[in-house]
């Protein structure tokens, strides 16, 4: 296998929503106006919300700014225009093509891309695939539940569907150290991290 990719791991990843519709023949005015509303603070509060189990505490103001930071960008909207003419792209015929081990890991309450349709999807086309549900979780499992999901791909790249060299270069990182990096990060920014059991 020349395949230089050896693993893969998908968070809530989304490869099963071809093009853009109906965008793609909207007249360039309309398309620009749509454009407009995409970047508009009701609709990615909208997102925002959707994006979290604990809404409280993670669909915050400054997360609403970040998750609007790139429609801020000079250059966005002619370059989200192009691509909305261009009738976007269609990753889902290429999915089965993926035949390294991958891990499939989603947030058991997104809002955004439901598991029940879009995780299931991942396992039944990915020849060699597992799946985690990350539980009181939304979109975003490594940001609202990082030591779980580090939990899960530490687990992962140690399994057996890698080869023993990969294996030894992951035997050197400890997930006890990674769990305090994320500790004191997360408690930089005074975000609250829920415990698990701690196995390496």
């Amino acid at each position: 296998n020349n395949n230089p990719v050896k693993g893969m791991v998908l968070i809530d990843a989304q490869g099963f929503v071809d093009g853009v519709g109906p965008m793609a023949n909207l007249p360039g005015p309309i398309a620009k106006l749509g454009i407009q509303v995409l970047k508009s603070e009701p609709l990615r509060n909208s997102a925002n919300q959707m994006s979290y189990y604990d809404k409280e505490t993670f669909a915050t103001d400054d997360a609403l700014k970040i998750g609007r930071l790139h429609c801020l960008r000079p250059g966005w909207e002619n370059a989200m225009l192009n691509y909305m003419l261009s009738g976007g792209f269609s990753p889902s015929a290429k999915i089965g093509l993926c035949d390294m081990p991958t891990l499939v890991l989603w947030g058991r309450e997104d809002g955004i891309l439901k598991g029940e349709e879009f995780a299931a999807k991942f396992i039944s086309e990915l020849p060699n695939a597992r799946l985690s549900w990350i539980e009181q979780c939304g979109h975003v499992p490594h940001l609202e539940q990082p030591l779980v999901a580090a939990q899960e791909i530490a687990r992962f790249l140690r399994s057996d569907e890698f080869s023993s060299e990969l294996q030894a270069a992951t035997s050197n990182f400890s997930l006890s150290d990674m769990i305090s990096w994320i500790q004191k990060a997360t408690s930089d920014m005074q975000l609250p991290i829920r415990s698990f059991n701690n196995e390496d």
